[in-house]
């Protein structure tokens, strides 16, 4: 196990200076303290925008804006943390841990953040590490574990016996995994398993936008696919097509989706390349793909059927599965248990709502704008983290 924070003493220790402090009370003001000024460093990291939209998000409106509603939800309850959150991180987006974290101090709790054992060499955790070393944040750093550590299950059993909640990001055999491994009897879990996201548009609506809205919409829909190299679980990998308009809307959109990657100066990576190509090529062996088409930036696969098989390969990298409909109900028939954000353009809010109810499967926590589909919110997946990372106590 490498432990990154406490950076001056080992394990063991760590863990028990850890158990020894008391929780704060939910939105404590030193913990208000620490989120501002963790902001405001983040949000200087201008060369990586997923880190300055975490920086955004932690602003002093947007987490004061979280406490009062915080406070009217819990108004006549006394409402404490759970103790110490045991966070383990995804490697394929390497800011959602502080989400999680944040969002856990914030209710109140110690936590431990077991992070990729991938290397981690963006600034962020310079930045949070900066951050948890200066003197007015020290009882922050006393009550945060950093670490990591590759497939060892002892070292998950440790923390997780000495933990409150677990909270698990990764694929979906990776929470099976780490399932396997017990909690204490009075524990709870967060599971955010292996998940697909689609984008459905209005191809009337989509040709009738000027050259500016036009624009506005194709950057949008640029960082939700390529922030992550569309391996975020939130970032569109189906593209569904609705209207009476939809090879009109189809030639604009992705021949000026093309000239913006370029004016991006996207980086093209080989290995991204032949996956894509090999993908195409599996694919391509099925019935179900209409037609193929692999260009430099993105390849685009039409389909009549989207095979649950699909979904589990899709290998990112720019890489489209369409599917055209005539109305927006009839995409209630491939929504499946594993979809969980639906970005859109084009449609009213009633509209969505009779979409949602028509679906007779599990899918769908998200309908979003595009644009919104990578940013983060305290109810994710259908669960809302701070009721999770607090307990009520009952007072007669």
């Amino acid at each position: 196990m490498k432990l990154f924070w406490p950076n001056n003493m080992g394990f063991e220790e760590a863990l028990n200076q850890l158990a020894q402090e008391k929780p704060f009370v939910p939105f404590d003001e030193k913990v208000l303290a620490f989120t501002q000024s963790l902001s405001k460093k983040l949000i200087k990291m201008r060369s990586l925008p997923e880190v300055v939209a975490l920086g955004y998000w932690l602003r002093k409106a947007n987490v004061q804006q979280m406490k009062l509603a915080w406070e009217q939800e819990t108004i006549e309850k006394y409402v404490k943390a759970r103790g110490t959150i045991f966070h383990i991180a995804p490697s394929n987006v390497d800011t959602i841990f502080v989400y999680s974290w944040m969002l856990s101090l914030l209710a109140g709790n110690r936590n431990i953040i077991r992070i990729s054992s991938k290397e981690q060499s963006n600034g962020l955790l310079d930045a949070i590490f900066g951050e948890l070393s200066l003197p007015e944040f020290e009882n922050i750093a006393k009550r945060t574990i950093i670490c990591t550590y590759g497939h060892e299950e002892q070292a998950t059993e440790i923390l997780s016996a000495n933990s409150h909640t677990r909270v698990i990001w990764g694929g979906d055999e990776t929470i099976r995994n780490i399932r396997r491994i017990p909690l204490s009897p009075i524990a709870n879990e967060l599971t955010f398993p292996d998940r697909f996201s689609l984008a459905v548009l209005n191809s009337e609506m989509v040709n009738q936008l000027n050259e500016s809205d036009f624009e506005q919409l194709l950057e949008q829909f640029y960082n939700d696919v390529f922030w992550f190299d569309q391996m975020a679980c939130s970032s569109p990998r189906l593209i569904v097509w609705v209207g009476e308009q939809i090879e009109e809307a189809k030639v604009k959109y992705w021949t000026h989706f093309e000239k913006k990657i370029q004016s991006k100066q996207y980086e093209l990576f080989a290995a991204t390349q032949v996956l894509k190509l090999s993908t195409s090529l599996w694919i391509a062996a099925g019935n179900e793909a209409v037609s193929i088409h692999n260009g430099k930036y993105f390849s685009r696969v039409k389909f009549t059927d989207l095979p649950q098989e699909a979904r589990e390969r899709h290998c990112g990298g720019g890489f489209f599965y369409e599917y055209d409909i005539q109305n927006l109900d009839d995409l209630n028939s491939i929504i499946i248990d594993k979809d969980q954000t639906l970005s859109y353009f084009g449609f009213e809010k009633n509209q969505l709502v009779e979409l949602v109810t028509s679906i007779s499967s599990r899918g769908l926590d998200r309908i979003v704008p595009i644009g919104q589909a990578l940013n983060f919110d305290g109810v994710w997946d259908g669960q809302s983290f701070l009721e999770t990372f607090t307990r009520e106590v009952v007072i007669l």
